[in-house]
């Protein structure tokens, strides 16, 4: 890693064919015969966490990092923070860097947390001085109290995030990178940050590696997704999570030697209930499902975008009016909203008994951005408020809501007249 005079000054971050092996022994063993013979047998087999990147990031960017567990994500935040030298290719940073990457990195657990401030102002290039004039802002941030004077071996992971965030942001860095650490936060402490490194931090380059679209769609203004140490896709963040959905959907779902389009394939498809998720009369029980987004998997939804439910069940005895419905929570437990083929206008009728699929399309509404959870529930009547539940899924499934829009509350409606006198 260098700093080279010919970079542009807008650039900050620049990689050329990057990549990254690390060398696998089998035994430890192993390790210490090819050392003693360096021009020997190969005891080790290379394992490559990052294959030919190329990519360049100007100031002020916001750039998202995704992919599955085991892409290279994590390795090629090391690689820019310089914890790990590149391989092969060439990658050039400069300016100050703040990195949040493990939880309690750079804390030393026997000193409290004031004085783990003034140990990473240190490292920063910080004088005690300069560290003085944030040290009331950090502690304001982190809003960790008394616990401040005492020392991090005591702290929740919680904790750790808020000090560590807290201190990184205002030790005015060019270039922030976090690495998942703010997951374990409460809710409002990741809406703080998220908050802050939006408005406040607009001038300075980030790079954010995160498994929650949502914080992806909302912070970055460009994403790159990463398979199998390569660089699938840069671009635009939705972009980049639908690149990402689909990839992820193909290979959980896709079935060797089967095509989609099979009758039998919707059947292949269902995941299995478990057992715990169940209740109701169960003379019809909900054996699998399986629901989508458009053409995708069901995790990235967006206002106007088709939701479909399929429900497997299976009938102990033909049911003359079935009701096929959903119920949508949010993250408290709040049911929101639901749609169910009763009040919808739509007669299912179950002629024998035996194993069914069912299956239910919806629009997505205008409502407030976040996660939300499907209960798949099944019913029988012609009332919608006097029929029996026959059986019901508990929360098998969950989204993403990005509207696109700001929302308002819960959800908007559109204004039909505005006048002035």
């Amino acid at each position: 890693m260098s700093e080279p005079a010919q970079l542009p000054s807008k650039m900050l971050i620049e990689a050329k064919g990057l990549g990254k092996a690390y060398r696998l022994f089998a035994r430890p063993l192993d390790r210490l015969k090819e050392s003693l013979h360096p021009f020997g047998k190969s005891y080790h087999t290379d394992f490559h966490a990052l294959r030919g990147v190329d990519f360049a990031i100007e100031r002020g960017e916001a750039v998202a990092i995704i992919g599955r567990n085991g892409s290279g994500k994590s390795t090629l935040l090391k690689l820019v923070t310089g914890i790990l030298g590149p391989t092969t290719g060439e990658l050039h940073v400069r300016g100050r860097i703040a990195a949040l990457l493990e939880l309690g990195a750079g804390f030393n657990p026997e000193y409290t947390g004031v004085e783990n401030v003034y140990l990473n102002g240190t490292i920063h290039g910080l004088s005690r001085a300069e560290v003085d004039a944030r040290l009331g802002a950090i502690l304001d941030f982190a809003d960790i109290g008394d616990f401040a004077q005492r020392a991090c071996k005591s702290y929740s992971s919680g904790m750790f995030a808020r000090l560590a965030f807290a201190a990184m942001i205002h030790f005015e860095p060019d270039i922030l990178i976090v690495d998942e650490a703010l997951a374990v936060g409460d809710v409002f402490f990741q809406q703080k940050c998220n908050r802050w490194m939006k408005e406040r931090m607009a001038g300075v380059t980030k790079l954010l590696v995160s498994h929650d679209m949502q914080s992806v769609a909302q912070l970055a203004s460009r994403a790159i997704v990463l398979e199998k140490g390569k660089l699938a896709f840069d671009g635009e963040p939705l972009a980049a999570i639908e690149h990402y959905t689909k990839s992820l959907h193909t290979d959980l779902f896709a079935q060797p030697g089967k095509s989609a389009s099979t009758e039998e394939a919707p059947e292949l498809l269902l995941e299995p209930v478990p057992e715990s998720a169940l209740g109701g009369a169960r003379e019809v029980t909900i054996t699998g499902f399986r629901a989508g987004v458009n053409d995708g998997p069901a995790e990235v939804v967006k206002t106007g975008d088709v939701v479909r439910v399929a429900v497997g069940f299976n009938a102990a005895r033909p049911i003359e009016h079935l009701i096929v419905g959903v119920s949508v929570n949010d993250k408290y437990g709040q049911n929101v909203f639901g749609v169910n083929s009763l009040a919808s206008g739509h007669d299912v009728v179950v002629a024998e008994a035996g194993t069914k699929v069912a299956t239910l399309e919806f629009v997505w509404p205008l409502i407030k951005e976040g996660p939300y959870f499907f209960t798949i529930g099944l019913g029988e009547g012609t009332e919608e408020l006097d029929h029996v539940v026959q059986c019901w899924a508990h929360n098998v499934v969950s989204v993403q809501s990005l509207p696109g829009r700001a929302v308002h509350g819960l959800f908007n409606v559109e204004m039909t007249k505005v006048s002035l006198r």
